[in-house]
């Protein structure tokens, strides 16, 4: 594993603990996932929050081939799941007018943490239910 690899991973498990405590302290699992470029040709890291009970789930994802970053509300539905740009659905709501993009072009050295403490600043101060299912999403 990379140091990036190591840096994603830690810069969002961290910055979860400072926003919402420990893993343990909520319903909520959370984790992370690293692809295998021998198998998949390129090479991205997922953090993934999910509350398993209400069919919901936050993912940031880095795509290393790319050097892009995208955060998503996965909501499971029938049949299948919905995918929510979380930068849309913030300007939408009126949370915040930055997005990834302009966190990035702002982070300097610390890419990750810059990205992950704006999302879950976001997230606690305006929609701390939003993996709940009476979260309203339109």
């Amino acid at each position: 594993m990379g140091i990036v690899d190591q840096n994603f991973g830690e810069a969002f498990r961290s910055s979860f603990r400072e926003f919402f405590g420990e893993e343990g302290e909520s319903d909520w699992e959370i984790y992370d996932l690293i692809s295998n470029e021998e198998l998949v040709g390129n090479t991205w890291m997922t953090f993934t929050v999910r509350n398993p009970l209400a069919g919901r789930a936050l993912v940031f994802r880095y795509d290393t081939t790319e050097h892009r970053f995208y955060a998503f509300l996965k909501v499971q539905v029938i049949p299948g799941e919905e995918d929510w740009n979380l930068d849309q659905l913030f300007k939408k709501k009126g949370y915040t007018e930055l997005d990834s993009a302009g966190v990035i072009s702002e982070s300097g050295e610390w890419l990750f943490h810059s990205l992950a403490r704006h999302y879950f600043s976001i997230i606690l101060s305006f929609c701390p239910r939003i993996l709940e299912p009476d979260f309203v999403l339109d």
